[in-house]
């Protein structure tokens, strides 16, 4: 009885993902080693002890987890960047090979876009969908962008560059993001679990997945809008959108967040809408930019085509179901956009009006992942990292507060509605 929800909550992520956590490391002790499970072990159960006997101390707790994170989450990456210098490439995941060569290519003034991968590193990745990725470059130029200066000191003090030291640097960004979130410790010390303890995204980072990437730009974002920067967040959601699509989705949300401020006349509002499309469009404009110019049929081959109607069909959301019922065979050539564009927006037709009603924080990244799991299930490819990077986001959201998806009581116009009485933190005055 003596436990608050704040504190029960927090000490339940800890123990489920914790103990995950642990598990994925013993499981892979051969690769890792045994030091850090064992450490792992004794800080979580020091941490348990602690949250079960003390309720405040939250700077010490906060501290704990810090170093739990960093033995259980950032070692693995470490100790699999010193084995690589003897083993070379073994388990990591192809786009981080790709990746590599592609900052090369970058340094040295050459395409990324229409290239033939074949001579590289990433031939050892041939087998992968048949090889299809020796032939295109799918992420966005701010990916290896981003990646540039972190290869140029790697070489400055004559270290092997991994790519897993840009994930890693991302990933103190994101604990930075999250330590400056206005919410109560208990919240932060949830996000922080639920983002750098959680064994789905951290067995990504360990073999090169760049989620934490964009994910750490977007809790920049999210802060600064809970701080009511709502110019700042939204620079970071631009440059979260430019590292990965899938931020896109949030701007409709930033709008009714803009239509909702107090004070504000419509002249105003409409003022702030287009500044905020600048500041929005600005970094993917300027990081895809040039390569359009220089050659934008490999570009849209690479990035749009392929993802929209090449990409072989499968993974955890409708494309994998048609394929596993032998409905569709993988390389059907259709896209997959119409069925996107279709659960999008009901999906925004509730998030959009639930976050009028309720412009918090909370409801913010529940809309979010509303709009984002429909474009998400629904796409060609469902990939497992884009599915625990869904799922750390939701698992966020009860630590900023309530949220309320409800059917009834909104006008078809929400930032027209008449201001309404929010709970938790509003980001919109």
């Amino acid at each position: 009885m003596g436990v608050n929800i704040p504190r029960r909550n927090a000490t339940l992520y800890l123990a489920v993902f914790g103990s995950l956590q642990l598990v994925f490391l013993w499981v892979f002790r051969e690769r890792f080693g045994v030091i850090l499970p064992i450490l792992g072990l004794v800080l979580l159960v020091a941490l348990l002890a602690l949250l079960a006997r003390a309720s405040g101390a939250w700077s010490l707790k906060l501290g704990l987890l810090a170093g739990l994170i960093a033995i259980t989450t950032f070692g693995p990456s470490v100790v699999a960047m010193a084995a690589r210098h003897h083993t070379g490439l073994t388990f990591e995941y192809d786009g981080l090979a790709i990746d590599e060569v592609a900052v090369d290519r970058l340094i040295h003034g050459h395409a990324i876009y229409g290239v033939d991968w074949s001579g590289t590193q990433v031939a050892g990745y041939a087998s992968v969908w048949g090889g299809v990725d020796l032939h295109l470059y799918g992420h966005l130029p701010l990916m290896p962008l981003s990646a540039v200066p972190v290869r140029l000191a790697a070489d400055l003090l004559h270290l092997p560059f991994d790519y897993r030291m840009v994930v890693l640097l991302f990933s103190l960004i994101a604990m930075g993001a999250i330590a400056s979130l206005p919410v109560p410790p208990p919240a932060r010390f949830m996000v922080a679990i639920a983002i750098l303890l959680n064994p789905a995204l951290s067995l990504g980072a360990w073999t090169g997945h760049d989620d934490i990437c964009y994910l750490a730009m977007f809790l920049i974002g999210l802060s600064l809008l809970g701080r009511r920067r709502l110019l700042l967040a939204t620079v970071a959601f631009g440059i979260a959108a430019a590292l990965k699509p899938f931020v896109l989705v949030v701007f409709p949300l930033l709008l009714v967040i803009i239509w909702k401020r107090s004070g504000r006349s419509a002249r105003e509002r409409g003022r702030d809408t287009a500044i905020s499309a600048i500041a929005f469009g600005l970094p993917m404009l300027l990081s895809v930019g040039p390569f359009l110019i220089v050659n934008a049929p490999a570009f849209i081959h690479d990035i749009v085509i392929y993802f929209t109607a090449g990409l072989p069909i499968g993974g955890f959301g409708l494309g994998g179901l048609l394929v596993a019922l032998h409905l569709v065979p993988s390389d059907a050539r259709f896209s997959f956009a119409p069925l996107e564009l279709a659960a999008l927006l009901p999906a925004y037709w509730f998030g959009l009006r639930a976050l009028a009603r309720r412009p918090t924080m909370a409801q913010f990244l529940a809309s979010y992942c509303l709009a984002l799991f429909a474009i998400l299930f629904f796409a060609r490819y469902f990939a497992d990292n884009y599915l625990a990077a869904l799922v750390a986001l939701v698992l966020c959201i009860p630590a900023l507060g309530p949220v309320a998806f409800q059917l009834r009581g909104y006008g078809p116009f929400p930032w027209l509605l008449g201001r309404l009485e929010a709970f938790g933190p509003s980001v919109a005055r």
